[in-house]
């Protein structure tokens, strides 16, 4: 025979839990996992790890230091070095303009002197335009953000 119970649920006063849950120690089948996450970024490690550096190699967090220093001081004459290489390029470009420039009025006005007013004109008209516009192209593509230099 069957018998039909219904089983009903009495509530039952639960206690708050704990913000916290308490930690457990691990069983056969369980595994804690602990895990720590440090970041740092610089050239120089965290004093905390310098210490630990130093404590395993006596001198390292010294010669970590010196190396960073060197690096740094590379870092300077590599930028400073892209620089002068810069106003080279910029100072050899300004010359060879010149040059060219001064080649082609000359040209302008020996062609004038021998009787050529038009390839005087056109000599000398377009190589004015032509460098002005050079010039003023140059100056409003450059970046607004003006190069100091290091002495």
């Amino acid at each position: 025979m069957s018998s039909n119970k219904t089983h009903t649920n009495k509530s039952k006063k639960v206690p708050p839990s704990s913000p916290k849950p308490t930690p457990q120690a691990p069983t056969e089948n369980q595994v804690l996992l602990h895990q720590l996450q440090i970041q740092h970024q610089g050239p120089i490690p965290a004093p905390a790890i310098l210490q630990q550096y130093d404590d395993i190699i006596p001198g390292a967090a010294e010669r970590i230091l010196q190396m960073a220093e060197q690096d740094a001081a590379h870092q300077h004459a590599m930028h400073r070095n892209a620089l002068d290489a810069q106003r080279f390029e910029v100072r050899r470009g300004q010359i060879f303009g010149f040059g060219i420039g001064l080649a082609a009025l000359s040209a302008s006005i020996i062609a004038l002197v021998l009787g050529y007013p038009t390839t005087a004109g056109i000599l000398g008209g377009t190589t004015v335009v032509g460098l002005v516009t050079v010039f003023v192209k140059e100056r409003s593509s450059a970046p607004s953000e003006e190069v100091t230099t290091a002495k």
